[in-house]
C-alpha cells in the first residue's frame, strides 16, 4: 500500500511540474476608478405617492430607497480609498 502511495505522489508531482504549477507569476491588478454616472431621477411628489400607495408601502419604498442611496455612498466611499482621490 505505501508502494502506491508513493508511485501516485510520485506521479502527480511530475503532472504539476509540468504543467507549469511550479512557477509563481505575478500580474500587476490596477483598479477601474471611474465611477459610472448617476442617472437622472425623476421627480416624484411624495405626497402623491404616499396617497397612491398607503402609510405602509410607502415606508416600506422609503426603507428600500434609503438602503440603495446607502449602498451608493459606500460604493463611492471604496472607490475613494482605494483610487486614493
Amino acid at each position: 500500500m505505501r508502494q502506491t502511495n508513493a508511485l501516485m505522489i510520485a506521479g502527480l508531482m511530475a503532472i504539476f511540474a509540468g504543467s507549469g504549477c511550479a512557477r509563481t507569476e505575478y500580474i500587476e491588478v490596477s483598479p477601474q476608478c471611474t465611477p459610472p454616472s448617476q442617472p437622472a431621477l425623476p421627480v416624484i411628489d411624495a405626497g402623491e405617492l404616499w396617497d397612491a400607495l398607503g402609510d405602509a408601502e410607502y415606508r416600506q419604498l422609503e426603507r428600500y430607497v434609503n438602503g440603495l442611496w446607502g449602498y451608493a455612498d459606500e460604493q463611492a466611499a471604496l472607490l475613494d480609498v482605494v483610487c486614493g482621490e
